[in-house]
Order: C-alpha cells, then structure tokens, then sequence
C-alpha cells in the first residue's frame, strides 16, 4: 500500500468517493464542537490557574480530538468490514 499525499489525507476526512459523506461531516462537526467547548469552558480557568496547569488542560484537549478521531475511524473499519 502506497502512502497517501498530505492532500489526500485530508479529503480523506470528509470526503468519499468524491462526495461529502454526511456520517464524517458530523463526526468533524462534533469534534470542532468539543474543541469549542474545551477552549471556553476549560482553558481560561486553566489560564488563571497558572502556566503548567494550562499546558495540562491544552495537552488533554487534544488528547480528547485525537482519541474521537480514533474511535470513529474504528467504527468506521468496523462497519464496512461487517457490512460487506
């Protein structure tokens, strides 16, 4: 298997077959509105707080993206793999 290019990395994220597929843009959705929630709620207090416990709640924040990233690119193997 070749390695996909930067640019085909990132139409991976919405798109399929060349159409947006409405499943990743809800996906990608949910995790902006997590992001959001995250920068509003989180990180100004973490700020106050001082400079480590800033850097604390900024590394879980992307923690949390990253492991939703995770899980809907698992369900996704798992759904076409079962559904074929």
């Amino acid at each position: 298997m070749g390695e996909a290019s930067y640019e085909e990395m990132i139409l991976d994220i919405v798109y399929v077959d060349g159409r947006i597929s409405k499943a990743k843009l809800i996906g990608v959705l949910v995790g902006v509105v997590i992001f959001v929630a995250n920068l509003i709620y989180l990180i100004p207090s973490s700020l106050r707080s001082g400079v480590l416990p800033f850097f604390i709640t900024a590394f879980i924040c992307f923690l949390e993206i990253v492991i939703y990233y995770c899980i809907c690119r698992g369900v996704g193997y798992l759904i076409r793999k079962f559904s074929n």
